[in-house]
């Protein structure tokens, strides 16, 4: 074995470094590598990125959706968190908003739970160290900033991603689709099909009935 003196001088007199060995695979494992890597016994030693995306979902939205999509490019892992403690006086119970939830999203490795309590003790159960919000317009931004620093204050450890959903869905909340439904509007467009139907059967129940008896 040859030591460090053996090697050869460089130009200036000084002997190089020997190369170093090659680093461990980082942390970060792109989607594609995941997908096409079987070395299931490297993966149990690596800590899985995971991601909390929370909200009253009342109901999902494609613009949800597209949110959902875009963080699980990032991380191995993300939970869909339904508030059940909402405020808001939400149209779909917690059970119906799980449940549609589970149907729309079609994403591996996505996973939908109750959220009871402070998002940052959840986060903390579950072992995840950042938060996803979406961001639409400038008016979500002094609400959304808010919050970040509250819960970077709970817990500096949890960190707030901010992700934009596509063109087309920065003018889309489940508020607007709720009042477009009530009024007998369109909304399949907005929303996956699934809930355009729950939405016409919570305003309008004769078409519930209907397909009860059917």
């Amino acid at each position: 074995m040859l030591a460090i003196a053996d090697f050869p001088k460089d130009c200036f007199g000084e002997t190089p470094k020997p190369a170093r060995e090659p680093r461990a695979l980082p942390n970060r494992l792109s989607r594609g590598f995941n997908q096409r890597c079987n070395c299931a016994f490297l993966h149990e030693f690596l800590p899985v990125r995971r991601a909390i995306y929370p909200g009253s979902f009342d109901p999902v939205t494609n613009g949800h959706l597209d949110v959902i999509e875009r963080a699980r490019t990032l991380f191995d892992e993300v939970i869909v968190a339904v508030a059940i403690n909402d405020q808001k006086q939400p149209l779909f119970t917690p059970d119906e908003r799980l449940a549609m939830l589970r149907q729309a999203i079609t994403i591996d490795a996505v996973r939908v739970a109750p959220m009871d309590g402070l998002l940052v003790e959840f986060a903390a159960s579950e072992g995840a160290h950042a938060v996803v919000r979406g961001l639409r317009a400038i008016s979500d931004f002094e609400f959304e900033f808010q919050m970040a620093l509250m819960n970077r204050k709970l817990d500096p450890e949890i960190e707030t991603i901010f992700l934009m959903p596509k063109e087309e869905y920065t003018y889309l909340s489940s508020r607007i689709v709720k009042e477009i439904a009530r009024l007998g509007g369109d909304v399949s467009a907005f929303v996956p099909s699934l809930v355009a139907e729950a939405l016409a059967k919570k305003f309008n129940p004769e078409l519930g009935n209907v397909a009860a008896a059917i």
